[in-house]
């Protein structure tokens, strides 16, 4: 059982949608397209949104049709910029990618040494038996 979060965006060839999956209390995101960084920040700024509404910290973010399209830069600061968009230290964040490449390496160890609980993963299932574990 799932409750469709009201959330559906599309900008720049990229979108997304979130759902709350009630029985596993978590919040699925998937995207799809090129993100850059205003639809990061405003994708991000949704699910920080519904985490506040449902009272989820374990987020399922999957990207695995998704092309980031930051800088080196870029992801420096996601960290920060996540922050001030409402995104807690406290949530348990799997992320899903096609494949796990230096840029998804980079942007995870730029989350994790920010203290973030923060893991990527090439597999959905592995993700989500990840985020149960917490």
């Amino acid at each position: 059982m799932f409750y469709k979060y009201p959330s559906w965006y599309k900008q720049n060839m990229f979108e997304w949608t979130i759902n709350y999956l009630i029985d596993e209390g978590i919040l699925f995101l998937k995207s799809k397209g090129q993100m850059d960084v205003p639809s990061a920040n405003a994708m991000v700024r949704d699910l920080a949104e519904a985490a506040r509404k449902y009272k989820c910290n374990h987020h399922l973010i999957d990207h695995r049709e998704t092309t980031i399209t930051f800088s080196l830069p870029d992801f420096f600061e996601r960290p920060a910029i996540n922050e001030q968009l409402g995104i807690s230290r406290l949530f348990r964040t799997a992320m899903v990618f096609s494949q796990l490449n230096e840029d998804t390496v980079f942007m995870e160890n730029v989350f994790r040494n920010r203290g973030y609980n923060l893991r990527h993963f090439a597999d959905l299932d592995a993700a989500k038996s990840w985020l149960k574990q917490g």
